[in-house]
C-alpha cells in the first residue's frame, strides 16, 4: 500500500451540471499503513474541477475492501453554472471514499460529500451532496 498511487475521480450528478462526468486527475501518496490503516496526501490534478491544494487522506483496507476520508485544505463551493467561490481560511467539507481491489491490482469505488446548510460570504447555502465514482493505480 505504501507509494504512490495515481487516480481520477468522476462527478455523478442529475442535475444538468457543467462539471457532470468531468474526470478529475490525482495523485496519492500513502505515507505510512500499519496493519490495515493508513494515512497519505493527495493533490487534485485539475483544480477547475478539482480542489486546491496538499490535503491529506486517512483510511482503512479490510480484505479486499478500502475506505478512506479525503480532507483537502481549501473549501471550493461549485455551482450548477460553472461557478464556483473558495475559502481559503477553511477546509473543504470531507469527501468519504469507498471502494474494492480488482484483478490488476487498482482500487475502484464510490465517492460523496454529504450534504448540509450554512452562511458563506452573507450567502444562505443548501448543499444536496455530491457523489461519483473514482479510481487508482499504484504508479510506485
Amino acid at each position: 500500500m505504501l507509494g504512490t498511487w495515481k487516480g481520477k475521480y468522476k462527478y455523478d450528478l442529475k442535475r444538468n451540471a457543467k462539471f457532470n462526468n468531468k474526470e478529475v486527475e490525482f495523485i496519492v501518496e500513502i505515507t505510512e499503513f500499519e496493519g490495515e490503516n493508513f494515512i497519505g496526501t493527495v493533490r487534485d490534478m485539475d483544480e477547475n474541477y478539482g480542489t486546491r491544494g496538499l490535503g491529506t487522506i486517512e483510511g482503512k483496507l479490510n480484505g479486499n475492501n478500502i475506505e478512506f476520508i479525503k480532507q483537502m485544505p481549501v473549501k471550493s463551493i461549485s455551482f450548477n453554472n460553472g461557478k464556483k467561490i473558495e475559502f481559503e481560511n477553511e477546509k473543504h467539507d470531507p469527501v468519504y471514499y469507498s471502494g474494492t481491489l480488482n484483478s490488476e491490482g487498482s482500487y475502484s469505488g464510490k465517492w460523496k460529500i454529504k450534504g448540509g446548510i450554512g452562511f458563506k460570504r452573507k450567502m444562505f447555502i443548501i448543499s444536496f451532496g455530491t457523489k461519483g465514482i473514482w479510481e487508482m493505480s499504484k504508479i510506485k
